[in-house]
């Protein structure tokens, strides 16, 4: 508990900044211990920095590891009636072909009009208490509506699951009211029978007559070929693996004057080189932050927050050394545009990188995500950082950013160790060495709480000694002045 004071009043002393100072020169140990801890807490936020980019390396890395990124395909259509899209690995080719007609699903509308949505006493649609409803596997289930207005039988359907229809009310007249019935699917498998109400269509349906037909269900038409065609339908406007792996979805039909549409199919070398740049860009902008935060001072220029830091040279030498090593039998990177500059940094050349996966796909690809499997108790058929050998540069990056940022697992250590990233593992003993320190600055605290208290007494004890001379010689004083009279 503080101890209250009031200062000098005798030695006219302001004791409360004397105690303040005093305090000030004792806490000089406890005040280095919190520049540590600022120093500590400074250097996680430089590692953070760094575990930031090397995240950002390994998900670009892992981008070109990906098959899919080497057997992409780009598909494009000569008009814009059609949208196309082709899956990775999709084969190479081109199809012409007439749009005929888009698919269409099979709507029902009824003869008969009621006065009211709502209404279930004076605009009734059915009699009793229940419809029937069509499922889409032909079999019909029994519904109970609310009441027997339209909006609750339109209700009613629209929640029932696997209805072969969704029913809308629909206003065609003011104040007149008619019921709809739409195919929950396109196509020609999408019609049914548009009779009286009552029959397997919309059992129960009393009050609205019989049904026409004002869109017959039917599929979706092309004609392939020129000369000698032949037709292919779908009962949507998606038209999947005409070419394998390539899905072709119908905009709008074709007049019998319209040109046929050519869709052509050929591998994405752009989407390739995207992935590559990116992946290029991320290394540099590592690189960058690793250099930055671990520079040594340069005259004026101070030394970054982990300048020294054994683990962020290595991470530097490392990703260079990935670079300037080459891919073994494969050969150099240079030879797909990917070399090192004098200052360190990466350059990419994408038009030599271009030509180099239009001449040699396969060679270009080795140069990325070639590696070596190493056989063992952790081998399988997917690339494993830290125990296949690495040999294209993607590999190489991704390995070197796992194991700074999520830990890879080595041939010698046991399966059920678990992984810790190189950076996570240097935040984990900073964070330990802080809460070290502040345990001591724990203890500085109370420490100093009783110096404080023990000077304050000291300070009171003296304004009290004082005050008790001063009374001896005021006393003093008077006796010898009476004394003199």
């Amino acid at each position: 508990m503080a101890m209250m004071s009031i200062d000098g009043l005798i030695t006219g002393l302001n004791t409360s900044e004397i105690i303040a100072q005093l305090l000030k020169i004792e806490a000089v140990p406890q005040t280095a211990l919190k520049n540590k801890v600022a120093e500590h807490n400074k250097a996680i936020s430089a590692y953070q920095a760094v575990n930031t980019k090397m995240a950002a390396l390994l998900t670009a890395a892992k981008a070109v590891n990906d098959p899919k990124t080497w057997t992409a395909m780009k598909a494009t259509a000569s008009s814009d009636v059609v949208a196309v899209t082709a899956a990775p690995g999709a084969d190479v080719g081109e199809l012409t072909f007439k749009v005929d007609r888009l698919a269409a699903a099979h709507t029902v509308i009824f003869s008969g009009r009621v006065s009211s949505l709502t209404d279930p006493e004076t605009a009734p649609v059915i009699s009793g208490n229940t419809i029937e409803v069509l499922l889409t596997d032909g079999t019909t289930k029994t519904v109970t509506p609310v009441d027997a207005s339209l909006y609750a039988v339109v209700k009613a359907i629209n929640e029932t699951e696997n209805a072969a229809y969704r029913a809308a009310a629909i206003q065609v007249a003011p104040g007149q009211y008619t019921l709809q019935l739409t195919a929950t699917e396109s196509g020609a498998n999408s019609t049914f029978a548009a009779a009286a109400a009552g029959s397997y269509v919309l059992g129960g349906l009393d009050g609205l007559g019989t049904g026409t037909v004002t869109t017959q269900g039917t599929d979706a038409q092309i004609t392939v070929g020129s000369t000698a065609t032949f037709t292919v339908t779908s009962h949507s406007n998606t038209f999947e693996d005409v070419l394998p792996g390539v899905t072709i979805t119908l905009l709008k039909a074709q007049s019998a004057t319209d040109s046929p549409v050519t869709v052509s199919i050929a591998p994405d070398r752009e989407a390739i080189a995207a992935k590559v740049q990116a992946m290029y860009e991320a290394a540099n902008v590592a690189l960058g932050e690793l250099k930055t935060q671990g520079a040594a001072q340069n005259g004026a220029i101070p030394a970054g927050t982990l300048s020294g830091d054994a683990a962020i040279r290595q991470l530097i030498h490392d990703i260079l050394s990935a670079v300037a090593g080459g891919a073994g039998e494969h050969g150099s990177y240079s030879k797909v545009g990917i070399e090192l500059d004098r200052w360190g940094n990466l350059t990419f050349d994408k038009e030599k990188f271009m030509n180099a996966l239009a001449a040699d796909p396969a060679g270009t690809r080795a140069l990325f995500d070639a590696y070596e499997n190493v056989p063992g108790g952790r081998a399988t058929e997917l690339f494993e950082p830290g125990h296949d050998i690495a040999y294209g540069l993607a590999r190489k990056l991704e390995t070197i950013a796992r194991n700074a940022t999520e830990g890879i697992a080595l041939p010698t250590d046991p399966i059920d160790k678990p992984k810790e990233g190189l950076i996570a593992g240097l935040i984990k003993r900073r964070n330990e060495f802080i809460s070290s320190l502040n345990e001591q600055i724990d203890k500085w605290d109370l420490r100093l709480a009783a110096r404080e208290a023990a000077l304050q007494r000291q300070f009171a004890a003296m304004e009290v000694a004082l005050s008790r001379l001063h009374s001896q010689s005021t006393w003093l004083a008077g006796q010898i002045a009476t004394l003199m009279r």
